[in-house]
């Protein structure tokens, strides 16, 4: 292989792209957590629920990471492939980088299974970046402008099939009421009654769950049989199913603005000052009040399934707006981090640039220390929200600590060794 078309040297790394990718790994771990550590909808909440702790927490978590950290990691996932396709373009392109992404994108397939089937994380994104990782090479080329539209519109069709779904959801749900009384009235119900009646009772359930349903669900997580049936069931849900497309779309139109960005030099901390300021006000400005209004529209039923007061059109545009509001947030993430590792208040951020250059090994041992945590240890379902966040903590310090330790021996960590020799057809750790 030819050193034009070596992989990245430790040396010639972007300093901004590694802060940025150690915040994202960072932030999407106490969401992922939710599902690995909770059982039913619960999510280490009490209920009835009431402004405690747990819920102060829950809704900070919701505003600013739930969504957006996500959002930050496919951002960064599309600056990864403009990064390694730039020897692409020009008046002597090469098709060799072409080829190693398209490897690459196996690869995160492949791993993709092994969190599911080894570490037992069913909510992994792996599998769904390498499909959309694969299809965002038709837009190797494009230039910022086109890779915004294209975003934009993929986007505006994920915004009219949330309300859509939604509007048939709570539609759904505003039956149970009438159904209900014409219950109790005696009436025979019709199959489109019984639905509501049984889809507001799944819910109460999920937030009441019996001890019976909570024991069945703690055992079913604690052995490995049933819990490999749990992990696989969950995966071929979100990554096989029909419903699986739209994360598809989702993760590919962040991944347009992701290439977008890298290329207007805003990921990479080359823009001005006054971009990234002026960027962090408009996301910010635009994103947390749609947010903030979500939740206090929740908060005004208690957080809990109020099907007398819900209101069509107001649960269709919130839904609507979500996909606007998680980018504004996230978009005002990237813009803040930038401007205080420019003004030196992070330091030099090695911890968080350590998690950055060994990110996915990172994300693999978040799956495997919460497995062990919760599964082998048989703490799933035991902890409440703040003890959840405080594990998430915990989980930042050993592998932050981790990286910056094998970082000091070898140029990248192991599960980014692996993918590059796959990709790349060789290896070796230095």
């Amino acid at each position: 292989m030819s050193e034009s078309n070596a992989p990245t040297g430790a040396g010639e790394r972007i300093a901004n792209l590694d802060l940025l990718r150690g915040i994202a790994i960072c932030a999407i771990l106490p969401v992922n957590i939710l599902v690995m550590g909770t059982v039913g909808d619960r999510e280490g909440l009490t209920y009835p629920s009431h402004w405690d702790l747990n819920r102060i927490l829950w809704c900070l978590e919701q505003i600013l990471l739930e969504g957006p950290s996500r959002g930050l990691f496919t951002l960064l996932f599309g600056a990864g492939m403009a990064l390694m396709l730039r020897r692409t373009e020009g008046d002597n392109p090469q098709v060799t980088p072409v080829d190693v992404w398209s490897r690459r994108c196996l690869a995160l397939l492949a791993l993709g299974v092994v969190q599911f089937a080894v570490f037992m994380w069913p909510g992994e994104i792996l599998w769904t970046y390498g499909i959309a990782g694969l299809l965002l090479l038709a837009f190797r080329i494009s230039r910022p402008r086109t890779l915004c539209i294209v975003a934009a519109l993929l986007l505006l069709g994920l915004c009219g099939l949330r309300a859509w779904s939604t509007t048939n959801l709570v539609e759904t749900y505003m039956g149970a009421p009438p159904a209900a009384a014409a219950k109790a009235a005696g009436h025979a119900l019709t199959p489109a009654q019984q639905n509501s009646l049984d889809a507001v009772q799944a819910s109460h359930d999920g937030l009441y769950p019996s001890a019976t349903a909570v024991n069945a669900e703690i055992e079913q997580r604690t052995h490995f049989k049933s819990l490999l049936k749990w992990s696989t069931d969950g995966w071929i849900y979100r990554h096989l199913s029909v419903w699986s497309w739209p994360g598809v779309v989702e993760c590919l139109s962040f991944m347009l603005i992701g290439v977008a960005l890298y290329r207007l030099g805003i990921l990479t901390g080359a823009a001005s000052t006054r971009t990234y300021v002026l960027m962090a006000l408009i996301g910010y400005g635009l994103g947390l009040p749609i947010r903030i209004a979500a939740l206090a529209w929740l908060a005004r039923t208690g957080f809990e399934l109020d099907p007398t007061r819900l209101v069509l059109p107001v649960s269709a545009v919130r839904s609507f707006l979500y996909e606007p509001a998680r980018l504004g947030v996230t978009l005002g993430h990237v813009a803040l981090a930038t401007l205080l590792f420019r003004w030196k208040v992070l330091g030099g951020a090695t911890a968080l640039r350590a998690l950055g250059r060994t990110s996915l090994t990172t994300y693999s041992l978040q799956s495997i220390l919460t497995s062990m945590l919760f599964y082998g240890f048989g703490w799933v379902g035991a902890l409440s929200f703040t003890s959840l966040m405080l594990v998430s903590v915990a989980i930042w310090i050993v592998t932050a600590i981790a990286s910056v330790l094998w970082l000091r021996r070898f140029s990248m960590g192991p599960a980014e060794w692996l993918i590059r020799a796959f990709a790349y057809g060789r290896g070796g750790l230095s």
